[in-house]
């Protein structure tokens, strides 16, 4: 039985040593050239150390024998201790952030304002694009945390290499370690192993676009899929394919394209987000077509609640008149009468159903990851701005246009609200859905293959007061070919440079989706500037004139009276009636996509 056991442990020990030299950027030394290796690598042969430094390296190898029970060629120490300069503290150090990275330890982010980051070097002056999207994704945000932490299959080497070699990353910038250009490089080597392509037809390594390394990454470890209920409104006869569940994992947004020198005023955010979920034609739909094609479509339109909020908006401005419903149903009823088959115009109308999904519409599923991986409260949102158009040259140029990134946005409108329990329980009030910002990856230059990338996060700060007293955050700018200060810290006072700087060139935008209800005032900032009274009240008679909802405004506000007077010393046993609904409402929801899905 003991023998079985200290068996057991030299085998555990035996694949942890595989790891450290399948993984570690240190233990393939390079050939003569110092080219296709970090450039701060100096590989010294044996005869030329001094005494000294053999003593170092003896002293690394038993520090990695008694702390971590590893036994590995001393060459590899050797290598470690010459890319940190023979500096013991520094190889130690790294020797630590490797045995954590290959128990599948990821630490959690610091978000004090003290805490000194030092970000990554930059790798032969392209791999920006790799340094600001993880950056991004993960120096103050956890949701994609799941991806680096969970099991993959012992034969799927080239994932598994790429997995604790992302950890590594990660774990280096969060703990404010630098991340020199030999983990950079080591990084692209292995994301090339991976089948990314990192490369030109001449074996040099190139930048990419970040967004497209996004996919990458997210496809490579599963990341669950946002699902989105997509509906068809026109003049035809109904069909199944009118109301149906589309998947993506990024919100790809188009934005106007001022096609001269002068730079208007910006747009927001916000109107482009109103565009791509409500205002969009569709043309050459094949549906079938009798005699009573004259019918009402606006008892259609009734179904969603979200989409008459929007529409309200929309014919509050002049320049959206040629959208309207009756122009659409005029050409689309265009040969009325016929009772064979037609292409008629369509209004489709998108809405986020606010959980993660395994499944996409196509049936397939993702097995790896699991539901409470991925908490429908803690969702990240990404948004690609589709900032570049290619010219009659086949050149790509960047757009002028300025788009308004604010710290919030009011999201109720875009999330589907035909849900179970929609309001709170406690004080009886619609439950709120805000997109916060988190980070972004701003380019600059004309194309995403070259020019530069930065990124920015905005951070709640870790000494915020918990006594109902609105949060405060500040700002970490990465910039790595910035040598004297990669990683800057900003007050959110002065944040102004970075948010015209966003208006430019963010490319890609991290929005967390997040519930809250009135009656919490104290607990968190609730929403943008346009989440004011009336809207609250606006939304209240949207409420009542949906038959989903049933709570009489009387019902309500005895809630409230009853919310107001137990707040203070019921806190904690709301928020958990709260978390329970919240999660048997959206496991219903998940049945309903499943079954949705499989019928596509």
């Amino acid at each position: 039985m003991m023998d079985s056991k200290e068996e057991r442990k030299k085998k555990a020990h035996r694949k942890r040593d595989r790891f450290w030299k399948l993984i570690f950027p240190h233990y393939n030394k390079p050939n003569n050239n110092n080219a296709s290796f970090g450039s701060k690598s100096k590989f010294m042969s044996k005869e030329k150390r001094s005494l000294e430094q053999n003593n170092k390296i003896t002293s690394l190898s038993n520090y990695a024998q008694n702390n971590f029970s590893v036994t590995l060629d001393h060459e590899l120490f050797a290598s470690i201790l010459e890319s940190n300069d023979w500096d013991s503290k520094k190889s130690m150090a790294d020797l630590i952030d490797y045995e954590e990275a290959s128990h599948g330890i990821l630490v959690e982010p610091h978000n004090s304002i003290d805490k000194q980051l030092l970000g990554s070097e930059n790798d032969g002056g392209t791999s920006c694009y790799i340094d600001s999207l993880l950056f991004a994704m993960y120096i103050a945000n956890t949701t994609f945390d799941p991806l680096l932490t969970y099991d993959i299959p012992s034969d799927q080497d080239e994932k598994i290499k790429l997995q604790t070699l992302m950890r590594l990353f990660v774990n280096k910038l969060r703990k404010g370690h630098l991340v020199n250009t030999d983990y950079v490089h080591w990084l692209r080597k292995v994301l090339k192993e991976a089948k990314w392509n990192g490369q030109n037809e001449s074996g040099i390594w190139t930048q990419e676009d970040a967004s497209e390394l996004f996919m990458f990454i997210t496809e490579t470890f599963d990341l669950p899929y946002l699902p989105f209920q997509i509906r068809l409104f026109h003049g035809a006869n109904k069909d199944t394919d009118d109301d149906r569940v589309m998947t993506d994992r990024t919100l790809t947004l188009s934005i106007p394209d001022y096609n001269n020198d002068a730079v208007k005023e910006d747009i927001k955010l916000q109107d482009i987000l109103l565009d791509y979920f409500y205002n969009n034609v569709i043309t050459g739909v094949r549906r079938q077509v009798d005699y009573d094609v004259e019918q009402d479509v606006s008892e259609n339109v009734a179904a969603s609640p979200s989409f008459q909020t929007a529409l309200d908006d929309r014919e509050l401005s002049e320049k959206d008149e040629k959208y309207t419903l009756k122009k659409l149903l005029k050409r689309a009823n265009s040969k009325k009468g016929m009772k064979d088959e037609q292409a008629v115009t369509a209004w489709q109308v998108l809405e986020l159903l606010p959980f993660y999904t395994a499944s996409n519409e196509q049936g397939e599923a993702i097995e790896t990851q699991v539901d409470s991986s991925f908490p429908d409260t803690h969702m990240i949102l990404p948004i690609v701005l589709k900032r570049y158009r290619y010219n009659s040259a086949g050149g790509s140029v960047k757009m002028k246009t300025h788009v308004d990134i604010p710290p919030t946005i009011d999201f109720n409108r875009f999330v589907n609200q035909n849900v179970d329990d929609p309001m709170c329980p406690t004080c009886g009030h619609l439950i709120n859905w805000t997109l916060h910002f988190k980070s972004a990856v701003c380019h600059k230059g004309d194309s995403p293959y070259s020019g530069h990338y930065i990124s920015y996060a905005r951070v709640m700060a870790e000494e915020n007061d918990q006594d109902g007293h609105d949060p405060s955050f500040y700002w970490l700018k990465l910039d790595d070919m910035n040598s004297s200060s990669r990683v800057t810290q900003i007050k959110d006072s002065n944040s102004s440079n970075i948010r015209q700087d966003l208006a430019e060139n963010a490319y890609i935008i991290f929005y967390e989706l997040d519930k809250t209800c009135h009656h919490r005032r104290g607990s968190i900032a609730l929403s943008s500037s346009s989440s004011t009274n009336s809207d609250n009240v606006e939304r209240k008679q949207d409420l009542k004139s949906t038959d989903s909802f049933s709570t009489t405004e009387t019902e309500t506000e005895e809630q409230q009276r009853n919310c107001d007077k137990n707040d203070s010393k019921g806190k904690s046993k709301t928020t958990t009636k709260l978390d329970h609904q919240h999660h048997h409402h959206h496991h219903h929801h998940r049945h309903y996509l499943k079954e949705s899905c499989q019928l596509m």
